[in-house]
């Protein structure tokens, strides 16, 4: 059994041999960054103006540590800039969809996007080899965009990456995939699944062959990931990250029992989301994470808004690295999207699905390549013992629609 890749690069930058040794590196640069932030940034000046860095001793001290957040990040994101203008190689804004909320914006110095690009090399490694090509399905036209980073570091590792943005066009993408001979697929989960139901549809001789594919930028079920890997027959691994935390976060090793974090770059905790209280590991609670090294924009004990739980122990992989197992949905929705996704996505044909109130009570439509059957979702809905729409339509899909990068939520979508 290999043991997760991470673990030699987090250990040859921080010089450490166990979870205690790393402990106490990362309070070291949590009291660093804290000193940095307040002295540099005017929100972090206030917002920290009663918090001593000296007094941040043990991880039970985080919670001296006030939170912050995204509505505080809406609010006036140059405030939380730690270096002038001139510094900043990229800046990122994120819309909220279906909210009239003002946009976050997220400022990266370049040795922010180098580190995201170090990570993307080293996690891959899991994934690809030197002479493989990747097919990579998110936005990757613009420098330093999520897409051209990974690029860069597929590169640096000796991996030719193949940019098919998103997969507006199924079987364009599909075809893409097959004659580009590429052997791993990273993307968002409903579209790779979408390929894989595409492509399951093709005569033997006319699908792609792989060996493995990365699910990113949304939470992907057990569910899901099961038909995926069924559907394209190879091994699929989760990613877990966030714009505001360089994109990339944590990743799963061949294990397959969580994402292992880049713990030279971020500290990790899991609160309970009413009362802001530290979960024990193992219980699932909100992700609140922190970054160690950022220069321009530093996130400290940032809730991310996003469910997960903070694994106990090590991996049976061998690897002391902490592990994040992604519980699926935002804090709104308190794992009642994960619950509809373990029913509906193990469902076959099923892609995707939205929910919409009409004047006749919760319409539920499912997506697929070729049309879901809509008695099968309604009978397992009611199996699970959950309360069924007041009506289930089907439609097919050629393609996505839109970046597909945006959080999954309850609310309609279209795709």
């Amino acid at each position: 059994m290999r043991r997760c890749v991470l673990q030699p690069w987090i250990s040859a930058e921080t010089g450490c041999a166990s979870q205690e040794d790393l402990d106490r590196w990362q309070l070291e640069r949590l009291r660093e960054i804290l000193n940095y932030a307040k002295g540099r940034s005017l929100f972090y000046g206030e917002h920290l103006s009663k918090v001593r860095a000296e007094d941040i001793a043990r991880r039970e001290d985080l919670s001296r540590i006030p939170f912050t957040t995204a509505e505080q990040l809406r609010g006036d994101p140059k405030s939380w800039l730690c270096c002038g203008a001139k510094e900043i190689e990229r800046i990122i804004t994120l819309k909220t969809s279906g909210t009239t909320a003002a946009p976050k914006r997220v400022f990266f110095r370049q040795e922010d996007q180098e580190r995201t690009v170090d990570f993307f090399a080293h996690g891959m490694r899991e994934l690809v080899s030197p002479g493989d090509r990747a097919l990579i399905l998110m936005p990757g036209r613009q420098p330093g965009s999520v897409g051209d980073l990974l690029r860069q570091a597929l590169e640096r590792i000796g991996v030719s990456a193949v940019l098919g943005e998103k997969a507006a066009d199924l079987a364009a993408t599909y075809d893409l995939l097959r004659t580009s001979r590429c052997s791993c697929i990273v993307g968002i989960p409903v579209q790779v699944l979408g390929l894989a139901e595409y492509g399951a549809g093709l005569p033997a001789g006319q699908r792609a062959g792989l060996k493995s594919v990365l699910l990113s930028a949304d939470a992907a079920h057990p569910a899901l990931v099961k038909r995926v890997q069924a559907l394209m027959r190879c091994q699929v691994f989760n990613h877990f990250g966030m714009t505001e935390m360089g994109f990339g976060a944590a990743v799963e090793c061949s294990v397959h029992q969580g994402c292992h974090l880049r713990e030279n770059h971020i500290l990790a905790e899991v609160i309970d989301p009413d009362t802001g209280a530290p979960l024990p590991d193992g219980q699932p609670g909100e992700l609140v994470l922190t970054t160690l090294d950022r220069r321009a924009m530093p996130f400290l004990r940032y809730r991310t808004g996003d469910m997960g739980i903070l694994l106990p122990g090590p991996c049976p992989c061998g690897s002391f690295i902490r592990r994040i197992l992604p519980w699926g949905g935002r804090r709104a929705d308190r794992g009642r999207l994960w619950e509809l996704d373990g029913v509906l996505l193990a469902c076959p044909e099923v892609v995707d699905y939205s929910f919409a109130e009409t004047a006749e009570g919760l319409e539920l439509t499912l997506f697929g390549v070729v049309p879901p059957d809509c008695r099968e979702a309604g009978r397992r809905l009611a199996q699970a013992g959950l309360p069924p729409p007041s009506r289930i339509s089907a439609r097919t899909i050629s393609g996505f629609s839109g970046t597909g990068m945006q959080k999954r939520g309850l609310s309609e979508r279209r795709a």
